[in-house]
């Protein structure tokens, strides 16, 4: 804080320097990425494909003059049943690189740009035109949000002489008080037998790892910012078995973490935005039936706190001042919500009725429909969940089914319907079973969790001071 002295007291000039952080703009967009895999010649073509899962990654943000262009890449699992009599399951994967742009005014590079990649859907089917079913089809649906920001020093004016006509008010902002940035290794050792009871088969070989992550709380102590979390695995490998198949399994494994980052002047009674990035996931065998995870995880915290300040909102031309806008983001909340659905479904009629259920997938859990109420919000949304058998046949062959099941669930989130803010709802499914209830019903048991983030853009209005001790 700074000032000049005038011909008394009362006519002193304040000034003080507050950093926070400016909106500058945001956008969000959903993208289809088409991809074609090609299976390779050592392995068996495909008579028809059980499931695919995507995993996204942000590999280059680029800001141009007012505006943001995002590339990234999907990486893409497909598992198969191969066109033979003994109908096996085979695994391929494949990458995809997708690039959009975004038109944010104002935006200018070094200023800071987070982006959001969520898989929304993942389609897959073997390519009707091609006669060696060896191409699969793969289109997955993204949506990708983009939010430029810049973190600024502002000095604002808090008093002036009664002959330039300040006119006061008391603002509300959130002051970026230091933030901190950590890397650490996850490690787990998980026994594929103990874990699923005996039913899954040990692995002899890891084919591939896709890993995703959930942040469940977030702590401020003094100079530090606890994280806990839950790392999601999707673990493909190849079965050891006695008669030397070698099918392809996937293991669904989770792993939960509690890590802090060094950020000093953080205390208790501060606010906490945390941004965790999976860099690198492995998997190897280490022993009979035992598999070692290392997940590498990048973590980012910075720490704001609330302030109520009486400060110039208004005053008589002079050239020491300027009246600037702050376009301010205010989190209203940030709600979980964990939602079960048990279902019945019917196995298509042109499918062959079912001897066994194999396994559950859950190909897409998307968001359908948010509707705002007063201290209320409605989500609707699908979760897509595939059904592989073995059909109720003499020859026992492997089939499978996809099904759509809605669900709605809401949050409560004390002043939203007062106008409409920005929601950021996300749905992640955490377990998927299926059980046999006859021979063309099936029934399904879900657990997803959905996130929802509700923020709004606050314009403020202040008169900062231009000279360094004005």
């Amino acid at each position: 804080m700074s000032g000049i002295d005038g011909p008394g007291a009362e006519h002193l000039v304040k000034c003080q320097r507050i950093r926070v952080r400016q909106v500058i703009g945001e956008e969000t967009k959903q993208t289809a990425v088409r991809a074609r895999i090609i299976i390779p010649a050592e392995k068996p073509p495909a008579e028809q494909v059980l499931a695919a899962q995507a995993q996204t990654q942000v590999q280059e943000v680029r800001i141009v003059p007012n505006k943001v262009i995002v590339e990234g890449r999907a990486h893409v699992q497909v598992t198969y049943v191969a066109d033979k009599p003994s109908q096996p399951v085979h695994h391929v994967q494949g990458d995809v690189k997708f690039i959009e742009s975004f038109d944010i005014p104002g935006a200018e590079p070094g200023q800071d740009v987070v982006v959001q990649l969520t898989v929304e859907k993942v389609s897959v089917h073997l390519d009707e035109n091609d006669r060696t079913h060896r191409v699969i089809v793969v289109v997955i649906i993204v949506r990708i949000f983009v939010k430029v920001t810049e973190t600024v020093d502002v000095d604002v004016l808090e008093d002036a002489p009664p002959d330039l006509k300040p006119v006061k008010k008391t603002i509300s902002l959130e002051e970026v008080i230091a933030f901190g940035e950590r890397q650490v290794v996850v490690s787990q050792q998980v026994k594929i037998n103990d874990l699923f009871c005996g039913v899954k088969p040990c692995p002899e070989k890891i084919i591939d790892v896709i890993a995703d992550i959930r942040i469940t709380k977030k702590e401020v102590i003094k100079d530090k910012v606890i994280v806990e979390g839950i790392i999601t695995l999707q673990i493909i490998y190849v079965a050891k078995t006695w008669e030397g198949s070698q099918p392809v399994h996937h293991a669904h494994v989770e792993i939960p973490f509690t890590e802090f980052v060094h950020v000093q002047g953080a205390r208790p009674d501060m606010m906490v935005d945390v941004t965790v990035v999976i860099e690198d996931a492995t998997a190897r065998v280490k022993n009979h039936c035992e598999v070692t995870i290392s997940v590498v995880l990048q973590i980012r915290a910075e720490v704001t706190k609330e302030i109520t300040k009486k400060v110039v909102v208004d005053i008589k031309g002079n050239g020491r001042f300027e009246k600037i806008t702050l376009f301010l983001d205010k989190v209203l909340a940030e709600v979980m919500r964990q939602v079960t659905i048990h279902d019945s479904v019917a196995i298509p009629q042109q499918k062959p009725p079912v001897q066994k259920i194999l396994d559950a997938f859950a190909v897409a859990c998307e968001i359908t429909e948010t509707e705002v109420l007063t201290n209320k919000v409605i989500v609707r949304g699908i979760v897509t969940v595939k059904v592989t058998y073995v059909a109720d046949k003499p020859t026992q062959p492997v089939h499978a089914f996809e099904v759509e099941i809605p669900f709605t669930t809401f949050v409560d989130i004390k002043g939203v319907g007062e106008d409409e803010p920005r929601l950021n709802v996300m749905c992640t499914v955490e377990f998927v079973a299926a059980d046999l209830e006859n021979h063309r019903n099936v029934g399904i048991n879900i657990v997803l969790r959905v996130d929802v983030k509700a923020t709004r853009i606050v314009q403020q209005q202040v008169v900062i001071c231009l000279e360094k001790n004005a």
